[in-house]
């Protein structure tokens, strides 16, 4: 690379213009970097400074989607195993009030005494004279209004 054209006042591609306003031709021509004063190296460094601070920014929010996603699945997946239990704790509940209204049945017929066995057994013997039926009181007890009762509970 080579050095650039210095004129007298030192300065870099600065070329002094004429009284005419004819711009002298330099001796090399292409790009030559000239000198950044301080107010364009404080906003260098500022712009430098903001850049950083965003890319922090950018990653910082790119890890937290990361964990608020994982998060967001986990919980998910929590709810559908808690729904599933809900439906089989209600499928459970039922077959459970099915069972237990047999069992409240079969208590109360148990309070009742319906259902006893025979304590002793009596046994008949047969006598070759009977005594006739009386047909006179079958008859009449057909006549009466028969009682209507039912179990229920």
């Amino acid at each position: 690379m080579t050095r650039p054209v210095i004129n007298t006042s030192n300065n870099y591609n600065r070329y002094s213009q004429n009284i005419n306003n004819s711009v002298t031709t330099p001796v090399i021509n292409g790009y030559f970097p000239t000198h950044k004063t301080y107010k364009d190296m404080v906003i260098a460094r500022v712009n430098k400074t903001l850049c950083a601070i965003l890319t922090v920014f950018i990653l910082v929010s790119a890890v937290s989607y990361y964990f608020v996603t994982a998060s967001e699945i986990t919980l998910n997946k929590y709810r559908k195993q808690a729904l599933a239990l809900n439906d089989e704790n209600v499928e459970l509940q039922n077959k459970l009030d099915y069972l237990k209204s047999y069992y409240n049945v079969d208590k109360a017929m148990q309070k009742q005494h319906l259902l006893q066995k025979a304590k002793n057994v009596m046994e008949v013997k047969g006598t070759p004279a009977t005594a006739p039926v009386n047909t006179n009181s079958v008859a009449s007890a057909s006549k009466q209004k028969s009682y209507q009762w039912s179990i229920g509970f």
